[in-house]
């Protein structure tokens, strides 16, 4: 997003120095040998794999369990299959679990912007 070149872009797969082979630009005996970077797009499919992981899981989950189940929530009732109903839940209990954390992040973050304040405060008086 931004055009700053991180620290991680600029990091070589190989090193020679460890007894690694850097890999070379062409197959020719005489070219340079060129080491290749990692790059976020390299690093983005790595951390894809978990995903398609977990959704391959979800998916076996859903077409395992088709039968229905009665839900009931307050005045509404329905029936839903078992596994849409059990994911419903999931993502309910993790919606509460996020706005629970966030409001205590917000807690402690508004307690050390109290504290820095009266830091500088204090330093304002010293001088």
């Amino acid at each position: 997003m931004d055009n700053q070149p991180d620290d991680e872009d600029n990091a070589p797969l190989a090193n020679p120095e460890q007894g690694d082979v850097p890999v070379e630009a062409g197959g020719e005996a005489g070219a340079t040998s060129e080491v290749i970077l990692s790059t976020r797009t390299s690093r983005a499919w790595i951390r894809l794999l978990p995903i398609l992981i977990v959704l391959v899981v979800i998916l076996v989950f859903v077409f395992q369990n088709p039968k229905d189940a009665k839900v009931s929530l307050f005045t509404l009732s329905g029936t839903l299959p078992l596994s849409v109903a059990l994911l419903g839940a999931v993502i309910l209990g993790a919606l509460m679990a996020l706005a629970l954390g966030s409001m205590r992040i917000f807690q402690l973050r508004r307690q050390v912007h109290r504290k820095t304040e009266g830091s500088e405060g204090d330093n304002r008086r010293l001088r």
